[in-house]
């Protein structure tokens, strides 16, 4: 019975690398990021996320596992993104530029139709900086309180020639990248997410 188990093993362990492909190599890109929030308003102050983008940058390592035209597509990267929060009151109108560094895991399940690719799966993102969070507007000081992991989605199109993979997605978040805002010592609800467009081009060793 053992020995048929480990014939089994084998023969799935040799159709698996008969029919499967696996590549690895390294990718870098630049994204279109913003913080999108609902308004807090508290007193004089109101704080609101701006539409304005931000240019983030990524770098990382990737890999592919295909198999009969579909496969899993996960990356480890370095990124830097963020966005802008404006901070008004009566008399005085602040904007704060936040910015990230992040540790992104993406892993993506796609479909080959020739050389493009439909792609779409989780993201895990682990947060290594953040902002210096602490404002001080009026002599009041204001402090956002963001996460240090988040989870998302990525989905997206990619494009592989010859040993380049040319990929265009979109990101936005299941959790929150920031739960709340302290004014003045007393703390609101402020459920801040981060959204991106990412381009990036990829490189087989």
């Amino acid at each position: 019975m053992r020995s048929k188990s480990l014939l089994v093993a084998c023969f799935i362990l040799c159709s698996i690398s008969t029919f499967s492909q696996v590549k690895f190599g390294i990718r870098a890109g630049i994204s279109s990021s913003s913080i999108k929030a609902s308004d807090v308003t508290q007193g004089n102050y109101t704080i609101s996320t701006l539409s304005n983008t931000k240019v983030g940058f990524h770098g990382g390592l990737f890999a592919q596992i295909s198999m009969l035209g579909v496969g899993l597509q996960p990356e480890l990267l370095l990124s830097s993104t963020g966005g802008e929060v404006e901070i008004k009151s009566a008399t005085t109108s602040t904007i704060s530029t936040q910015k990230f560094t992040k540790l992104d895991i993406p892993v993506l399940l796609f479909k080959r139709f020739g050389p493009a690719r439909i792609e779409v799966g989780p993201v895990a993102s682990i947060v290594l900086s953040k902002p210096s969070d602490v404002l001080n507007v009026s002599g009041t000081n204001i402090q956002n309180e963001y996460n240090s992991a988040t989870f998302g989605y990525q989905a997206g199109l990619g494009l592989d020639i010859l040993k380049f993979a040319f990929d265009l997605k979109y990101e936005g978040n299941l959790s929150k990248l920031g739960s709340s805002v302290n004014i003045g010592g007393q703390s609101y609800n402020f459920d801040s997410r981060n959204h991106q467009i990412i381009f990036s081009v990829g490189y087989f060793f």
